[in-house]
């Protein structure tokens, strides 16, 4: 099972979206799942190991919502 810790870069299945894991691990219906913050500004809070994977972002996928909610995440 993939794991993700806070501060993690993730992208979506579609390879849409990248975001950034904002809390610890959490059962959610027998399943881990985390929350997210997209790039789109959208915040889902059920994500798991099916619906994203690890990510190593680019420079041009960052979004000035994306950069700011990984520094308040990282450097609270």
């Amino acid at each position: 099972m993939i794991t993700f810790n806070v501060g993690d870069i993730v992208v979506d299945n579609s390879g849409n979206y990248v975001g950034v894991v904002c809390t610890d691990g959490d059962d959610h219906e027998e399943r881990q799942t985390w929350e997210v913050y997209w790039n789109d500004g959208d915040t889902t809070y059920y994500e798991d190991s099916e619906s994203m994977s690890h990510h190593k972002i680019e420079a041009f996928q960052w979004s000035i919502r994306l950069y700011k909610k990984y520094l308040d995440i990282i450097c609270p």
